[in-house]
Order: C-alpha cells, then structure tokens, then sequence
C-alpha cells in the first residue's frame, strides 16, 4: 500500500474513532439526563404523593420519608429520621409488622399489607394501611423497603360503631320478650330471636330458610303467599305499620292469640319485613276473669242495693202503712155511707156513682202505691233503659216523702223538660234519688232552724259535658266540717243510728252508671246533693 494511501487509511480510522467517541459521549450524556429527568420525577411524585410514603432499610431504619407521611404521624422528617418504625407503631402491632419485615427478607413474598395503628406525635392513636415492598441489590438481597401508607381511620371507627351498633341490636334482638322474625320479600326467614323458641316451640335452625307460615294455622297460611304477592303488586297493606291480633301454630300444632305488628324496611334494593309478635294467651285469659269478677260484682252491688232498699223501706214503714191506710180507710168509709144510703130500700142507684167512684179512685190510689212498693223492693237486674228524668223523681217521691208534708216539710220540685233523658236502671236511680230525699228530711226534722220552714228542693237538669244534674237540697243543719270529705265513704254517717252504707252505697251506683256525685254544704244553712248521669239522645233514624 502506498503512504498516500496508508494516510488515507489512518484518517479514516481516525475519524471512525472520533466519530464513537463521539457518537459513545451522546448516547451517555443521553443516558444521564434521562436518568436525572426519571430522579426528578419520583422525587416529585414522591413528595407530592396523597398518601404517606417512605424508605426504610433492613433494621426498620428511615431513609427517605414524605411530607404526606410526617402529615400523619406529627413528626418532622428531621425527627423520623432519628428513629425507627418500632418507635410509632402501637406496642400491641409491633410484633405482627416485625414478622412481616422478616418474611420480605427471607424473600417468602414479594409484598405485604396489612392494617395497624400508629401512635402519633401527639399520642392520638390512628389506624393505617399500610403496603410494603422489598426492593433488591444486583444479587437479588433486599437493600431497603418501600412503604406505602394510607390513613383509614374514619373508616375503621365506622366500622367499630357498625359492629357496636350490630351487638347492640343483637342483644336487644335476642332479649327481647316478644318473639321477633325478619323476612324477605318472598316470606323466607331470615333470622328469627330467641323468644320464638320460647313461643313457638321452634328453634333457629328449624326456620331459617323457610316460609314464615310454618307459624300460621293452615287456614291463614295458604292465603299468606297472596297478600304478600298482592302487596308487591297494590302496596294494599293489612297488617305492616297497622297491627292487629292473628292466631298463631306452635310447633306443637296448637293455636294460640297474638299481637303482631309488622315493619318495613329496605337494604340494597331488596324488602324485608320485621314482625314482632306477642303471646296475649295469658292477657285473654286474665280479661276473661276480669269480666266474670266484675260481673260478679255487678251481681253483689245489686244484692245489696236490694237489702238496703228492703233497709229503707223498713225505715219507711210507719209511713208507708199510714199512706196505704188512709185509701184503705176512705174506701171503707164510702162503701159504709152507701151501705147507709141503700138500707131503706129508696134510694136511686145514681145517687151512689159519686161514692163508688170515690172509692174506686182510693182502691187504684192503694194499688198504685202497692205497685211501686214492688218495683221499690224487687231485685232490679241492672238493665238501663231511656227514662224521663222527671218521672224517675216523681216515683222516687212517691215512696220517699209519704209522710213529709205531715211533719211540715215543704217540698218544691222544679219543673223538669219531658225531652230530658238518661239510660239507666230506673229502681237503682229511685233508690239514690230516695236516700237524699230521705236523708234530707231527717236531717231537717232532727235539727229544726228556729223561724225556718223545713224546705226540700228537688230538681233535675241540663249540665255541661252532655250531662243532666239531679239536685236535692235543704235547708237543715249541714254537714260537720270533720266528716265532710269522708261522708262517701262506708260507715260515715251524721245519723244517730245510722250504719253510714247509704251514701257510701249511693255513689258506686251512680259511678256504676258511668255518673259522679257531690255534696256542698254550709254549716248551719243546709246541704245540697248533686249527682250527674250522661244524657240520653234518641238515634234518629
């Protein structure tokens, strides 16, 4: 080869080796920025990450932290640095996150995560979740771990407070007295408290997954499918949010009352219903026996409103044989003076009508007292019935006053409206309305007012409240300040031989009539009883 052309050779290897060299020296320079440009941007996103990240080596050590990280705990990263992960994270997690870190080391997995506390700064304990990495040398050992680290504190306190809130409705569920059953839409159970067993006979497992009309008599359940298709269908409700008494079947086969009340509820899009039910077998029972006592009652009250009124009337017999006397004596008197008239043999029939219908009026006068002496007496079977207010003290005077006006009594009965009515058992009324006018004349003859005309005034009334007041008022003695709050009560009584059952005896009838009864009184100026029963209005048809 020629030296020119040696020359030649040489600069063109020259300028090959310039050229990589120079071509090398880019594709470095390249290469580092790259690598620069790549630092700058996980540098970035590592600050500016939303959650905590950080870097620690194999003994737990930091080497690189976050500011969301220091965020979290309260530390400074200056102050992070100079400690360990085992200094923030909660004594009772420690051991748990320790035997993590082994396990990436040991290369048994390739990542972790797992929830734990941390203890801040500030000693406020936070709940975090928390994912690490093992990032390895060229020989594949891990030479430090990447964490990343997310606050869940708000979701793990909901979650405390949903499962407090589920132990709360599990006891209350569970202890509760009546039986209570959740089921879908379908009439499937779902879960049943322990009270079903106690009612029904059946356990837990023997209802979940059935139909809830393995409770129901055979007549109720094969309709029940339908009301709840019906009720998807019309939202027609019959039972839910209303209640009412059904029949139930224990496991047994026997039927028994309860109360059931139904809600409705809704979770994800899918209806259940909560039913809560109530054996009254007990309650029913007890009504049953409240009724028969109080019928009882009802019979013993009427005894012995019958055996005071047979007391009354044995009080009243002296009068009473002087009213039915003086007809008796008059009816003889004009049979006599007709006797006389008809003895000659002359005298004209006609002249004799006046005497016998005299003596007719005095038989009908007897026989009308006779008559109610009988309804007085009789046994009175509690019967209420619309009857005037007036009449009631027409009769009650008939009987109570015979002898009154004989002893001087004034007696002034007010003007009472025919319209004006009440449902009541008529005897029991006449015996109140007889007692007060009876108590009230002894009480004005036993104490007599100097210069005072002994005076009863007896009146009934409209009063408020659809109400028709009886009055019976004197002007006698009153009532002593010292038994006036007690004069209804058994055995009180201002009578010097008085039992004190009469007032006592008074009140339960009137009460019994769903009434009240009071007294007001002045001593010294007379006293005045009131009683009150609920007017009576006519159905108009």
């Amino acid at each position: 080869m020629s030296s020119s052309a040696l020359i030649l050779a040489g600069l063109a290897g020259a300028l090959v080796v310039l050229l990589a060299g120079a071509f090398l020296r880019g594709r470095f320079r390249a290469k580092s920025a790259l690598v620069a440009e790549s630092d700058r941007r996980f540098q970035a996103t590592f600050e500016q990450a939303a959650v905590g990240m950080a870097h620690l080596d194999r003994d737990g050590r930091w080497t690189r932290i976050n500011a969301r990280f220091c965020g979290l705990i309260g530390y400074s990263r200056e102050e992070l640095m100079a400690m360990t992960i085992d200094d923030i994270i909660h004594p009772l997690d420690r051991e748990g996150d320790r035997a993590l870190r082994r396990d990436l080391l040991a290369g048994e997995v390739e990542m972790t995560a797992a929830e734990k506390r941390y203890v801040r700064k500030d000693g406020r304990v936070i709940w975090v979740h928390v994912t690490r990495s093992a990032v390895r040398d060229a020989a594949g050992r891990p030479d430090f771990f990447i964490s990343v680290v997310e606050e869940i504190t708000p979701r793990k306190e909901a979650e405390a407070r949903l499962v407090s809130g589920e132990a709360q409705y599990r006891a209350i569920f569970d202890s509760a007295v009546e039986a209570i059953a959740v089921i879908d839409a379908d009439g499937i159970v779902q879960s049943v408290n322990r009270s079903v067993e106690r009612v029904f006979g059946y356990g837990a497992e023997e209802l979940v997954g059935r139909n809830i009309k393995l409770l129901m008599p055979e007549a109720i359940a094969r309709d029940h499918d339908a009301y709840l298709a019906r009720y998807r269908r019309t939202g027609e409700k019959a039972i839910i949010g209303i209640g009412r008494e059904v029949i139930g079947q224990r496991r047994d086969g026997s039927h028994f009352p309860l109360d059931l009340s139904v809600a409705e509820w809704e979770r994800d899009g899918e209806r259940f219903f909560t039913g809560v039910m109530r054996d009254v077998s007990a309650r029913q029972q007890a009504e049953a026996a409240l009724r028969a006592s109080e019928d009882n009652l009802r019979g013993l009250q009427n005894e012995f409103a019958h055996l005071a009124r047979v007391n009354d009337l044995g009080e009243m017999a002296a009068a009473i044989a002087h009213e039915i006397n003086q007809p008796l004596t008059a009816i003889v008197n004009f049979l006599n003076t007709g006797l006389y008239m008809t003895a000659d043999g002359t005298t004209d029939a006609r002249a004799l009508e006046p005497l016998m219908q005299q003596a007719s009026d005095q038989a009908l006068r007897a026989g009308e007292i006779v008559r109610r002496l009988r309804e007085f007496i009789g046994q009175g079977g509690g019967e209420r019935r619309p009857e005037a207010a007036g009449r009631l003290i027409d009769s009650a005077m008939a009987l109570a006053l015979l002898d009154a006006r004989s002893n001087g009594v004034t007696v002034e009965r007010a003007a009472v409206p025919e319209e004006l009515l009440v449902a009541v058992d008529a005897i029991q009324i006449q015996q109140v309305l007889a007692n007060l006018m009876r108590n009230a004349v002894d009480a004005m003859l036993g104490a007599p007012r100097e210069g005072e005309v002994p005076t009863l005034r007896i009146s009934a009334a409209p009063a408020s409240g659809d109400r028709v007041a009886f009055a019976v008022a004197d002007n006698g003695p009153g009532i002593p300040d010292e038994i006036a709050d007690r004069l209804f009560d058994p055995f009180v009584t201002t009578k010097a031989n008085g039992m004190g059952m009469g007032l006592s005896l008074c009140r339960r009838l009137v009460e019994a009539h769903d009434g009240s009864i009071a007294v007001e009184s002045v001593p010294g100026r007379g006293a005045s009883f009131t009683f009150y029963l609920p007017l009576y209005r006519p159905v108009l048809h």
